[in-house]
């Protein structure tokens, strides 16, 4: 059935906007990125980069950083498969030091047990099938179904699908590509508002097209499909990173955002750190960047 709302059904929230604000979304945990780009429940974020570039890292260490807070994950990441590998390397970045044997001091069997209750209280698993692939639907069905184990308890929920390309597309036959894109990317972006949940999808760009002999920094509207990566997104972010350069610096450019009270186009650098799998800001003095410092 069809609503519609006149500004007096909507007096009390109104007033409540008009009240306190219309406030930005939540931390991520990077002074620098929050500039641009802030986490706020029932939204749709588009994450692409090329093979490699860090995007599903970026993710995972802007995910552990939310869980410091209210902010509990349903996540659906086949290319992690298996789960526990994928948690290992979650409590790495929890803790803060490397979960195996290595030259680098590895966390201690109690801090793995520390990190493995926090984590787990904090995030669900969505485990790929051995037969075939799972519908969107089907993971944002599980992922209810996740939350639902919290009851009224006043948490943020947060969903990652990672990547688009190992769910199962089989499209209707009276549906082009594009028409599919936006018909499935509509019904994320519902989901998510009914929900009040943010959704993160990560996709990788369709071709690899060097410029000047470097791959550049790819567009929401190069991911396989159509201009609707681009036009149903809340919020476009890409992870870009120099293959040649020996450096740890990472890109984050943040191409799309709806809403100016979440954040603004533009973007910045931070340091990743391969030992932990973390995400530094570049301390800087003046015009000089000094290479890593904790941004927590």
């Amino acid at each position: 059935m069809k609503r519609i709302l006149t500004l007096p059904d909507c007096r009390a929230l109104l007033n409540v906007l008009y009240s306190f604000g219309m406030r930005r979304g939540s931390s991520t945990g990077w002074k620098c990125v929050d500039e641009h780009y802030t986490v706020a429940p029932g939204q749709l974020t588009v994450v692409t980069g090329w093979p490699g570039s860090g995007k599903s890292e970026w993710v995972d260490a802007l995910l552990v950083n939310l869980a410091r807070g209210d902010w509990r994950f349903a996540v659906y990441s086949p290319e992690n498969h298996p789960i526990e590998v994928h948690a290992a390397k979650i409590m790495e970045k929890w803790v803060g030091m490397p979960f195996g044997e290595g030259p680098t001091q590895r966390m201690s069997y109690p801090e793995v047990l520390v990190a493995e209750e926090q984590i787990g209280a904090r995030f669900g698993f969505i485990a790929p099938p051995e037969e075939a692939p799972l519908k969107v639907e089907d993971v944002l069905d599980a992922a209810g179904e996740y939350f639902l184990r919290f009851g009224d308890e006043p948490i943020k929920r947060g969903v990652v699908i990672d990547p688009w390309n190992e769910l199962d597309h089989l499209r209707p036959a009276d549906l082009s590509e594009t028409e599919y894109i936006s018909r499935v990317l509509s019904y994320v972006r519902g989901w998510a508002r009914n929900w009040k949940a943010h959704v993160w999808l990560v996709a990788h760009p369709a071709k690899q097209r060097r410029e000047e002999g470097k791959l550049p920094v790819p567009r929401p509207d190069m991911i396989a499909g159509s201009q609707h990566w681009w036009n149903k997104a809340d919020n476009c972010i890409t992870v870009w990173r120099d293959y040649d350069a020996q450096t740890q610096e990472v890109d984050i450019h943040v191409q799309k955002v709806r809403f100016k009270h979440i954040g603004r186009i533009g973007a910045t650098t931070l340091n990743y750190d391969r030992v932990t799998g973390r995400y530094w800001e570049p301390r800087r003095e003046g015009n000089v960047i000094y290479s890593m410092v904790d941004a927590a």
